[in-house]
Parts: C-alpha cells; structure tokens; sequence
C-alpha cells in the first residue's frame, strides 16, 4: 500500500493533488496547516474534496487549520478525516494515531496543547498496544526539530510521548524545514516539511509482512 503524507500546505491544495498525481497513494496522511480559515475558502474546500475522491484521507491538526471545515470532512466509507486527540484507527493493517496542535502553557487558543494533554494522549495511544505511524504537528525536541535558522524548534512533551508510544514511524510539521532522525533501534522520526516547497513522505506498507518503508521526498512546487 503507498501512502502520501503531507504537511503544512497553508492554503496551497493543489499541491496535495500534484503529489498525488506523481506518487498514485492508496491512502493520504497529513500532519496539519492545511489552511487558515480565511484560505480555506469554497474553491479550497473543494479541491479538499477531490483529494478525498483520491484515496482515504486521515489528518491531525495544526496552528493554522480550519477546525470547522475538518471536523465535517468524511472520506468516500464516511468515516472521519480529522483524528481526535489520542485517537487510534487501523487502515488495512496499518495503524496511525494522532496528537494534534502546539505546546503552550494553556488553552488560550484551541490549537494549544498543554504537557498534560500530549502525556494524556501518547497514554491512550500506548495503552492500546503497538504503533506503526503517529502523526504530529509538533515535533520532538532534539529529533528532527530544527528549524530554518537552524536552532531546535521542538518540545519535550513530544519527546516524551514519541518515548511512551514507540511508534516505528513518527511523523511531524510545524517547522517547515524536511528533515529525519532514525533511531538506534531503527525507528525514524521524520519532519515532513513545507509541502507546497514540494516536500512529502513516501510509505509503502506491505500488510501481509507488515514491512513498512518511509522516504522523505521533494518534488516539484
């Protein structure tokens, strides 16, 4: 199965659908910023919807998301495309989960995930058992996190709750600079980027072996 995942399109759809069209995936992850609300207008939301029409769709949330326009987002079965906080769900074999949102000291905003809310989450995603890919906005500090000026971009409570779920894969935004870490046991952290500069991760999940391959990729903005 080839997955496409993305990141941090910031109102820029189509670029979804041009990586798309080059890669052919049998389901699409997103690691959040599809858009403000201001961006995510009706020509937006309905390019959203032809990437539906693509394949299956799964994403957390970021910073600059329309909540509202995710929250009503159903792929072709009618499930759901926005993940809930600590949300398990199994495609095929393959099992994602999801822990949206930026660190910050309280709920000012309703993209703000406190340290309490990441350990609770990374909780409820390890209590369920193995995970093959955790799809975050915010990245772990010191794992894939810096930033373009080059200084480390990433919190604790990430880091942490990478440490209590142990997911073979571990993919992250926010940062808007594609970058990956593997682990001496051979899990991988990768930043996905700025996909609209033309950065995606390429995943090809074999459910009948359960090998799980991941490549950072650019391609054409």
């Amino acid at each position: 199965m080839r997955i496409l995942c993305v990141s941090d399109m910031h109102g820029d759809l189509e670029s979804v659908r041009r990586a798309c069209a080059r890669f052919g995936p049998a389901l699409i992850l997103s690691c959040g910023d599809w858009g403000d609300p201001e961006e995510i207008d009706a020509g937006a939301e309905a390019v959203l919807h032809a990437i539906l029409d693509i394949a299956p769709t799964y994403t957390t949330f970021g910073n600059h998301d329309s909540i509202e326009v995710l929250n009503r987002l159903r792929n072709r079965d009618g499930s759901p495309v926005l993940l809930g906080q600590g949300e398990r769900k199994e495609v095929d074999g393959l099992t994602i989960a999801a822990i949206g949102g930026i660190w910050a000291k309280s709920h000012a905003k309703p993209f703000y995930v406190t340290d309490e809310d990441v350990a609770a989450a990374a909780a409820r995603i390890a209590g369920s058992g193995p995970l093959d890919v955790l799809l975050t906005h915010g990245c772990p500090v010191g794992l894939a996190d810096l930033t373009p000026g080059g200084r480390h971009g990433g919190q604790r409570c990430f880091l942490d709750a990478n440490k209590t779920i142990a997911p073979r894969l571990h993919l992250c935004g926010h940062l808007h600079v594609a970058q990956e870490r593997t682990l001496r046991d051979g899990r991988r952290i990768i930043n996905v980027g700025e996909t609209p500069e033309g950065s995606v991760v390429v995943v090809d999940f074999d459910p009948a072996t359960g090998a799980l391959e991941s490549l950072l990729e650019q391609v054409a903005p």
